[in-house]
């Protein structure tokens, strides 16, 4: 079961079983009363569905949303979800049919596709003997129009496949409609989106080309087939499993509204179940909150790219505050730094990216042309880089320092990768690095932790891997020391492991597909070498 019995001295209830009055309660959904243990295990096949330390409210403003019934503590997995659907992203090269892994060489040489209706699958999944059953709705339908799907170019984005997800979910109307009952009642922003590019787009290719190609006309009308591909625009979430990603949509998981900085971090297993948890603690009644956006982007880009892919605009207190809680991290530097001013540029009216920015200590106001001009020279430049270029990262950084705010997400963005860059590949090459080298990693850790632990606090994997680079730099910097003979050895070890003992926490529901998920293995044996050598440390 997932909860003890505790008693909270609040107000008694009748227990759910017997009906007698108890003040005993469940304890990790605080919703549901007992007399005692024997009632609620006997009640638990019941109750373990809503067995949640969280509420579903509503209002105006969110529409559904989750809050939490009582105190979470940091680590707590607050939900756990199998998805309703599961299909190929919108635009995305052919993929297999059933594992929506992309097609490899091999696959497109032998020509693997479904007997019956020609879809693409690959080696793996052409062996398995289950196959037909396991894509069998769209199997008969494009059984049903007559033709087997016919696939010429594996290369590049095919039109037939950007209604395939949108058609899944159609079929669950017929083949499974608990499935879609909860599906249909998520939001869908038809109102809002109808008119836009995207609408558009979606009703010539996905609301008129499926009844045309799969000659199914009358089987769904127009505007059910535009509610639900809205539906997968506002509530797909990309899962990484797959090269390239897909696209999964879950019932509860959809109602965690969203947030800049949010509370909640999620995890995806290796059959793609959705895991909502908390890296820090949240206090009984905090709306719950994920980012459906990246919180490691600007403010500008994150307001865009929420209004043309969730339609909406966020005015959460990170948003609302320019300075992005004092990081400055959308700031340039002020256009009169050279002359001595060391003030730093945001837009002059709150909000307003698109118009006149001001220095905040000499008040010089630019205009947007300025600006653009600055940050469309970044970005391209940021686009060209190789990544595991070491110098040309540094370059960039030195480069763009001369006009970006210190802690600007460009400069940001390039200094995570650098801290990847330096030592990079085997273990052995920290070894090969300069002090200057290895104490510059550390450097950069250290920031980033800093500034990341304010603007995203929990975004785990982000975290996770920088405390693992930390982790990796400090035990260099170990070893240096005892090869050296100097007593700071050990505090550099300590230091180690527990960023490397960070690592593990923040990583642990990583999936090994995934780079994080095998950096967590590597931090859980690079742990017990470090407690070794701390071990017979404390012996000379």
């Amino acid at each position: 079961m997932s909860g003890a019995i505790e008693n909270d001295k609040k107000p008694v209830d009748n227990c759910y079983v017997c009906k007698k009055l108890s003040a005993l309660k469940c304890s990790n959904c605080v919703k549901v009363f007992y007399c005692g243990h024997e009632h609620q295990r006997k009640d638990w096949k019941r109750h373990k569905f809503d067995c949640r330390p969280f509420e579903v409210a509503s209002n105006e403003k969110f529409g559904r949303y989750l809050i939490a019934s009582r105190d979470i503590k940091a680590g707590e997995i607050l939900l756990k979800e199998s998805p309703l659907v599961c299909g190929p992203s919108q635009i995305t090269c052919p993929v297999c049919i059933r594992c929506l892994q992309g097609l490899d060489e091999t696959d497109i040489t032998n020509d693997q596709v479904c007997a019956k209706c020609g879809w693409p699958i690959c080696l793996e999944c052409s062996a398995d003997k289950q196959i037909e059953k396991m894509h069998h709705d769209e199997c008969e339908i494009t059984v049903a129009r007559g033709n087997k799907f016919s696939l010429q170019n594996y290369f590049n984005p095919h039109p037939t496949y950007q209604c395939l997800t949108v058609l899944r979910c159609l079929l669950l109307k017929e083949h499974s409609p608990d499935k879609w009952n909860k599906l249909f009642q998520l939001e869908s922003h038809c109102d809002q989106r109808r008119g836009s590019a995207q609408w558009c787009n979606d009703r010539e290719g996905v609301a008129k080309f499926i009844p045309r190609f799969f000659k199914c006309h009358g089987r769904w009308n127009e505007e059910d087939i535009l509610k639900v591909a809205g539906i997968v625009q506002i509530n797909g979430h990309e899962v990484p499993l797959t090269t390239p990603p897909f696209v999964a949509i879950y019932d509860l998981a959809s109602l965690v509204e969203h947030s800049c900085t949010p509370n909640l971090t999620k995890s995806f297993t290796s059959k793609a179940d959705l895991i909502f948890w908390a890296p820090n603690k949240i206090k009984k009644g905090e709306h719950l909150s994920i980012c459906y956006s990246d919180v490691l982007w600007g403010t500008e880009n994150r307001q865009h790219h929420l209004l043309q892919t969730k339609m909406f605009r966020c005015d959460c207190p990170r948003c609302s505050d320019a300075t992005e809680f004092g990081t400055f991290f959308s700031a340039l530097k002020c256009s009169r730094s050279n002359n001595g001013c060391d003030g730093l540029l945001l837009p002059e009216n709150q909000g307003q990216w698109h118009g006149k920015w001001k220095c905040n200590k000499c008040s010089d106001i630019v205009e947007q042309q300025y600006v653009r001009s600055i940050l469309d020279r970044a970005a391209m430049d940021l686009e060209a880089l190789e990544k595991d270029n070491e110098l040309q990262l540094t370059q960039f950084i030195e480069q763009y320092s001369k006009w970006l705010a210190p802690n600007h997400y460009y400069i940001c963005d390039v200094e995570l990768t650098l801290t990847q860059a330096i030592g990079s590949g085997d273990p052995k090459n920290l070894q090969l690095i300069s002090n200057y080298q290895l104490q510059k990693k550390i450097d950069l850790c250290e920031k980033l932790l800093k500034l990341f632990r304010v603007l995203a606090a929990a975004e785990s994997r982000c975290l996770g891997a920088l405390h693992f680079e930390l982790h990796a730099g400090l035990a260099e910097l170990g070893r240096r020391a005892m090869q050296n003979k100097d007593n700071s050895f050990r505090k550099a070890i300590e230091n180690s492991l527990i960023n490397a003992e960070e690592t593990v926490r923040l990583l642990a529901h990583e999936p090994i597909e995934l780079s994080e998920g095998q950096i967590c293995m590597q931090a859980k044996a690079n742990i017990e070498s470090l407690r070794v050598i701390l071990a017979a440390a404390s012996d000379i």
